[in-house]
């Protein structure tokens, strides 16, 4: 039983390191490549589409570490969907600032693809970090974090109609503002509320604060929750009848 649970455990831990090492490999060689061309070579077109690639990869990869703090969670569909849309959509952004024959051939609705993405990826990446309170038992932090998550998702809605849609009007302008004001709001309100409103779990089960942190230190080194580290034990516990 141990091992059924450690294996997938084990698998994300691996593939999160995986996703790590490539995002710290792309952007030092994006990195190296734009300080070479602004110690070196001249600032030219070339240069630019260089210097732009490599503030592409680091924004990036800045969404892509967001969403992969979600693997190993119960809510890593999400993460793993936000994984895939920011490579996804830093390819576009990439092949916009090379391909030169991009803006005579199919231009506006490449665009509106790629702003699309960059949308989501914003939106997933906050819903990512937002995630990673899930496992709080306080009522106005669950409760705050739904609120959150329902106005990202109106946001994003929202977002790829102002940018496939036109003549949206005022009243559409005005209902934007309100929501990208209630997600932001939610976006800062939740995580201090988080951290003012401890979850009194710990103590509640006779568990030291010292204990209780050591647990939440080993999950972190494996990658995966504090129930998920506990689980095995209990099963075993289980398996031998609670002896």
């Amino acid at each position: 039983m141990t091992d059924h649970f450690r294996r997938p455990a084990r698998r994300l831990t691996i593939l999160r390191r995986v996703i790590v090492g490539l995002i710290i490999v792309s952007f030092g060689i994006a990195a190296i490549l734009g300080i070479v061309v602004l110690l070196g070579a001249e600032l030219g077109e070339a240069s630019g589409r260089v210097l732009a690639t490599t503030a592409i990869v680091g924004s990036f990869s800045v969404a892509v570490l967001c969403c992969a703090a979600l693997l190993g969670r119960r809510a890593r569909p999400v993460g793993a969907v936000g994984v895939a849309v920011s490579i996804l959509t830093a390819v576009l952004a990439i092949w916009a600032v090379w391909d030169t024959a991009l803006f005579e051939r199919g231009w506006e609705s490449f665009s509106r693809l790629l702003w699309s993405g960059v949308a989501a990826t914003a939106a997933l990446s906050l819903a990512s970090l937002l995630l990673l309170l899930a496992d709080r038992r306080r009522p106005a932090v669950r409760i705050g974090l739904l609120l959150t998550l329902g106005f990202l998702a109106i946001l994003l809605v929202l977002s790829i109609w102002l940018v496939w849609g036109s003549d949206l009007g005022e009243a559409f302008a005005r209902a934007y503002g309100i929501v990208a004001i209630l997600s932001a709001l939610g976006a800062v309100v939740v995580p201090v509320l988080s951290l003012l409103l401890r979850d009194g779990g710990a103590a509640a089960a006779g568990l030291s604060p010292a204990v209780a942190d050591r647990l939440v230190v080993e999950a972190t080194r494996r990658g995966i929750s504090v129930d998920e580290l506990v689980a095995p034990l209990l099963s075993d516990r289980d398996a031998t009848g609670g002896a």
